[in-house]
């Protein structure tokens, strides 16, 4: 079995996701992080992608 180590998420991707968590739109979440609305989904979406992944990746096994 290979395992592979996961790419590490940046602070926007982080950033973004917990902005819109928090009740921001994604324009407002722009604004924040400097980029645009597109951007900033694509970070958030990246961000939950790859903690997603991880989460599989390290899940124990019931049986």
């Amino acid at each position: 079995m290979t395992i592979h180590a996961a790419l590490p998420t940046t602070d926007d991707e982080r950033d973004a996701w917990q902005l819109h968590e928090d009740g921001l739109s994604w324009t407002q979440v722009g604004r924040e992080i400097g980029c645009t609305e597109s951007a900033a989904r694509a970070f958030a979406a990246a961000y939950q992608h790859r903690t997603d992944v991880d989460a599989a990746r390290n899940q124990m096994g019931l049986f």
